[in-house]
């Protein structure tokens, strides 16, 4: 029997496990736990994808639901913040006992699906990442699976591939701690490609509010480009700065942040112009939305408004 074949038996076994009555209404309900990102540095991603689970379960609710062994079944989504990996962990094992949901979705980093991952694969539970993009995460967890995007090896040729593109020589990294892809990146990948040298390698704590000492560093190294990568508040502080000594307008500028226009406003955007965001190998991106995408959109800002709004939204939508 092959691997995928198991992991869909599985994922049928948590399903039948998940439908277990309780009194009135909530007979005919399947209750759907989720590790949301509401607060935090992980908000501007979490809340959106959070957003779009409503957006999801309202719609198949609409339409009446949905049909397992000749009963049909409402959806409800059990939401719960989970803060940073070691809360989360607490929280996990909350919808677990106290919630009694055994199907869970997440709205969060890939440090936190980490520290998950050991404790998840001895639960009689089944959970789905649509946040962070570490492939790594699911690796020896038979019951976690992934439905966003992809780092890994295709991230990293598409930067390399970039970088050429645009004639890069010397290039300089500076990330934020705790993301275990892009640390091999900027580690073991980045120094391998040749004609290319890496002249600093840099990190930052969650929450950073000071870079001007290395972002001063960094400006006497006269890079071609800056990578910098994080959760894009401590990138707009970081811009900013940078902008403040001089380092930028200056060296390509490529954030790895998972940032769109709608999740920032207007003068942040400014902060921003001239930088280029994001290359990830898995997003189609284009100016002409494809027309699920563009119903998808106008439900939501229908909804929420349109403030906030990313295509970290669509991984929370797949993810239901």
């Amino acid at each position: 029997m092959s691997t995928k074949t198991v992991r869909v038996l599985a994922l049928v076994a948590f399903l039948a496990a998940a439908l277990v009555p309780a009194a009135g209404w909530a007979q005919q309900t399947l209750r759907i736990g989720e590790l949301a990102g509401l607060t935090g540095g992980i908000a501007p991603y979490g809340v959106q994808i959070h957003n779009a689970r409503l957006i999801a379960i309202d719609e198949i609710n609409a339409k009446g639901g949905i049909s397992v062994g000749g009963q049909t079944y409402k959806l409800d989504l059990v939401a719960l913040d989970a803060g940073a990996p070691g809360e989360a962990v607490k929280v996990f094992e909350r919808l677990l006992t106290v919630e009694k949901v055994n199907l869970i979705l997440d709205g969060i980093y890939s440090s936190v699906e980490y520290a998950l991952g050991p404790v998840l694969k001895s639960k009689k539970a089944l959970l789905i990442w649509s946040g962070g993009n570490d492939p790594a995460t699911t690796v020896g967890v038979p019951n976690a699976f992934r439905n966003h995007f992809d780092g890994g090896a295709p991230f990293m040729k598409v930067n390399e591939l970039f970088l050429k593109k645009m004639g890069v020589k010397r290039v300089a990294t500076y990330g934020q701690t705790g993301h275990a892809d892009f640390k091999r990146f900027v580690e073991e990948y980045l120094p391998k490609i040749q004609g290319i040298e890496v002249v600093a390698t840099e990190w930052h704590p969650f929450g950073e509010k000071d870079f001007f000492p290395v972002l001063t560093k960094l400006k006497g190294l006269k890079p071609d480009a800056l990578i910098v990568h994080g959760f894009f508040t401590d990138g707009i502080t970081m811009l900013k700065q940078a902008r403040e000594i001089g380092l930028y307008p200056g060296p390509l500028w490529l954030n790895q942040y998972g940032a769109a226009p709608l999740m920032m406003d207007e003068a942040s955007r400014a902060v921003w112009e001239g930088t280029y965001e994001i290359l990830k190998s898995s997003w189609g991106v284009t100016t002409e939305a494809p027309e699920r995408s563009r119903k998808f959109f106008q439900a939501y800002v229908k909804k929420f408004g349109e403030r906030g709004f990313g295509a970290w939204a669509e991984s929370g939508y797949d993810s239901v």
